[in-house]
């Protein structure tokens, strides 16, 4: 569905909210998913609650689009609100590319629920890990403040935020803490001025490999580069190999990886998994003494034995580089290599001795 922003964001009427807060029967749970009476989710002027802060983003780009989702979720009445499903909204919204007006297979949320998962769907639009890292499901209006601050946004608290739209900006969070929340739409008409989003600095997006903490479901420079290194010690990323997407392959990759060298096998690449990564591809890249086994012709199977008919331990892949462990096997020319700290043996057919 095709939405007018602009009538919302710059209404010179009704200044309106994105407000979610009771389902079809007026209630907190047991209702049919979806939106049945166009109001669950819903754009409304706004409504003194009272409100006990206001949560500011600081980069009006990312606000913006915070707002827009705000207009599209209420709009698109597959989205419904229960408390009892509230992680439903976010699921969806992944699903379709975080577009609430693409969402055709009926959800629910709740008031912080579907406002975390708007803003935590402009962390992966912008590229901004701390809002990415927002936990839809567990933020509460007991926690949203705290956990919002620590995401970057600012808490405001004078009167002229909390008791009138007037000094609101488009994507401001209104929070009555331990009670609601909902999202600020319509630019306050006392702002002067100060609403300029089209002017807002860029948000990096291209990031090296250890700036942010990777998980499933990141895309990035630095998820291909982690990608790349994770093949060439072993590690299968999958038939996509290093295409930057972070998906369930890469994670069982990087378990596998942690497990491999000790750490908490959890599929999420933080500080201690890039720390170990590093060491390791020093490692490859420093073969033990003068000599090391070059891995030619395609991807290959490391065995415990000099023979196809051993248990095989790993892959080596195609490129990389195994320290040689010195032997050569005087029947078939299979040779040892030290594949992640143990003994193995590569077939001749790709493996190739550099000395």
């Amino acid at each position: 569905m095709a939405v007018n922003f602009d009538k919302y964001l710059y209404s010179t009427g009704t200044h309106y909210i994105s407000n979610s807060g009771s389902d079809e029967k007026g209630g907190t749970k047991g209702g049919q998913a979806g939106d049945q009476t166009g109001k669950e989710w819903q754009l409304k002027p706004w409504y003194k609650r009272p409100w006990t802060v206001v949560l500011r983003y600081p980069n009006q780009a990312v606000a913006l689009e915070i707002a827009k989702l705000g207009i599209a979720a209420a709009l698109n009445n597959k989205v419904g609100y229960d408390q009892s499903q509230r992680a439903t909204y976010w699921t969806q919204l992944k699903a379709v590319g975080y577009d609430p007006s693409q969402i055709v297979t009926p959800c629910e949320e709740d008031c912080t629920a579907g406002v975390t998962a708007n803003v935590k769907a402009c962390g992966y639009i912008f590229g901004i890990p701390a809002l990415q890292e927002l936990n839809a499901s567990s933020t509460r209006s007991s926690n949203m403040r705290s956990r919002f601050v620590k995401a970057g946004f600012k808490a405001l608290t004078a009167s002229k935020y909390l008791t009138s739209g007037n000094y609101l900006l488009p994507g401001d969070i209104l929070l009555y803490e331990n009670h609601h929340a909902a999202t600020n739409i319509t630019l306050g008409k006392y702002v002067n001025g100060e609403w300029h989003p089209g002017d807002a600095p860029a948000i990096k997006t291209d990031y090296d490999l250890g700036e942010r903490t990777l998980r499933n479901g990141d895309t990035g420079t630095d998820v291909k580069e982690l990608q790349q290194d994770l093949i060439q010690l072993g590690f299968d990323c999958g038939k996509y190999g290093a295409d930057g997407d972070f998906g369930d392959a890469t994670e069982i990759a990087v378990k596998d990886f942690q497990r491999s060298f000790g750490l908490d096998a959890d599929g999420v690449f933080g500080s201690e998994s890039y720390k170990t990564l590093c060491k390791a591809m020093d490692a490859m890249d420093k073969p033990t003494g003068d000599a090391y086994v070059l891995i030619v012709g395609g991807n290959c199977y490391v065995r415990t034995g000099p023979s196809t008919g051993c248990e095989a331990i790993g892959v080596a892949y195609e490129d990389s580089k195994w320290p040689f462990a010195g032997l050569v096997n005087d029947e078939n020319d299979w040779l040892m290599i030290d594949y992640k700290g143990r003994d193995g043996w590569v077939s001749p057919k790709y493996g190739r001795l550099v000395e």
